[in-house]
């Protein structure tokens, strides 16, 4: 009967283990599975990861330095690499990954987002995108339009702009106009705010 009695305590704690490793297995196929299905909010950090799936986060910053490669750092504790990424929102700017811009120039500076990426500063019917990279020793900005949300991110020309502006008379003779406005960014974003804010009338 003694030995009996171990012999059944093991067997019991056997069958313990074995259950919370099963518990312990499904749990975590169960949050693989909803990290794929997240309903993505205005105001939520995010990242979109390469095979499509995308995850939230509370907070999402932008880690650089002399000797760190550029990453982003998620709640203070998740390194996520550039290569890792289709595009983020770290609850203020949405940028995107090289691979969605039409453009061969390569781009190693991370300043405002991650190397490569482009982050939108402009939203809506048209959106604008900026993106830093160097040009021999010195650091230039580069900008990139997109109608609508589908459109391709095409760099910046002003023939691109005009045929964008077209079917805004407003916007286009600003556009045109020889008022001398520098930087360039200025007079491509108060073009797209003139674009974009007839849009929103037009809705109303």
């Amino acid at each position: 009967m003694k030995r009996t009695v171990p012999f059944i305590t093991a067997i019991c704690c056997t069958t313990i283990l074995l259950n919370s490793c099963i518990t312990g297995k499904n749990t975590v196929e169960n949050s693989k599975t909803e990290t794929t299905n997240v309903q993505v909010t205005n105001n939520t950090c995010y990242v979109q990861f390469n095979d499509g799936s995308i995850q939230q986060y509370a907070v999402l910053k932008l880690v650089t330095g002399i000797f760190v490669s550029p990453h982003l750092l998620a709640d203070n504790k998740v390194e996520i690499n550039a290569k890792e990424i289709k595009s983020y929102f770290d609850g203020r700017y949405y940028a995107v990954s090289d691979k969605a811009l039409t453009t061969s120039k390569k781009s190693y500076v991370a300043v405002d987002a991650l190397p490569g990426f482009a982050r939108r500063i402009a939203s809506g019917k048209l959106n604008v995108y900026s993106r830093k990279f160097y040009n021999g020793n010195n650091s230039v900005e580069e900008y990139f339009l997109q109608s609508g949300n589908n459109g391709p991110i095409m760099a910046y020309s002003t023939a691109v702009m005009k045929e964008i502006l077209k079917d805004n008379v407003k916007a286009l003779e600003y556009y045109n106009s020889d008022a001398k406005v520098s930087p360039i960014s200025k007079k491509i974003l108060t073009a797209t705010e003139m674009y974009n804010a007839n849009e929103l009338i037009s809705k109303k």
